[in-house]
């Protein structure tokens, strides 16, 4: 049972009662205390949004990069969870604080602030991180960047963020978009593919590429949308198929809809029509 001293602190801290924290620190409590979490008072201002406190805490010599024991977050990890940017502002910008190492520090799973606020969609929260010097490509222990949680959570106006802040379109041979269009979300792939994503990368476990994955999904637009921005139709996977040959055998498994079958077929006709011209202006040449 935590000590009643502690427990009446702690109740301050959550209501935002500043005198009473003001009396218990001056008469002896630490600000650093940490309950069987591991959180101390200033996990709790900031989880909180209570930034009289929270300045007072600092004030007062709170830790700022005291992790807890639930995943090794501090206090800015719990800020970003909840979007709570004043909390961040505060805590960035206040006196003799490393703001550099505070702004990417590093949980248990190496998860930044930024991956927190990405994961929940906190996008003024991510954009005032990376406002602040935050690495915008920090990969987790596995590897991982505040793009592809973004995506992974569906997070539009993040990714949106993170993409104007030159975030690695192309991590892990091309994951955000491959993802997309696995999840079939034609708004996410555009967004990708606009601001620059490589529409034929192959997917090293199998050579699949965005368009096959396409082709899978039978998703006209989603094969439309790849195509304009140069996806390869003619690109073979490690089994030696094509988009076209995954359309087909896609359509014979369900033949109600034929329409990104029908699409890539005009679009490889249009290649090969080509192609022959070429060779035949060659052979005219010569």
């Amino acid at each position: 049972m935590e000590n009643p001293v502690y427990a009446r602190l702690r109740e301050a801290v959550a209501t935002g009662n500043v005198k009473v924290v003001r009396e218990r620190i001056n008469e002896g409590a630490s600000t650093n205390h940490m309950d069987a979490n591991g959180w101390t008072l200033l996990h709790l201002a900031a989880s909180r949004g209570k930034e009289r406190v929270l300045r007072v805490l600092l004030e007062k010599g709170g830790d700022a990069f005291a992790r807890d024991f639930v995943g090794g977050f501090t206090a800015l990890h719990y800020a970003a969870m909840h979007g709570r940017t004043r909390i961040a502002k505060l805590l960035l910008d206040f006196k003799g604080l490393d703001k550099e190492k505070l702004v990417d520090a590093r949980s248990e799973d190496g998860w930044t602030p930024l991956h927190v606020a990405a994961h929940y969609g906190r996008d003024s929260f991510v954009q005032l991180l990376l406002e602040s010097k935050g690495y915008v490509d920090a990969l987790s222990d596995k590897g991982t960047t505040a793009l592809q949680l973004a995506i992974i959570r569906e997070r539009t106006s993040s990714i949106k963020v993170l993409l104007n802040w030159g975030a690695n379109i192309d991590v892990q041979f091309g994951f955000p978009l491959r993802y997309a269009v696995i999840k079939g979300n034609v708004n996410c792939v555009r967004m990708l593919v606009e601001h620059g994503a490589l529409t034929s990368i192959k997917r090293p476990e199998d050579g699949q590429t965005p368009l096959h994955l396409a082709a899978l999904r039978n998703s006209e637009p989603l094969a439309r949308l790849l195509c304009k921005f140069g996806a390869d139709i003619h690109a073979f996977n490690d089994e030696g198929l094509t988009p076209l040959a995954i359309s087909q055998m896609m359509f014979n498994v369900n033949s109600s809809n034929k329409a990104c079958l029908d699409f890539l077929i005009s679009v490889s006709s249009k290649y090969i029509c080509i192609e022959l011209y070429n060779t035949f202006l060659s052979d005219t040449a010569a």
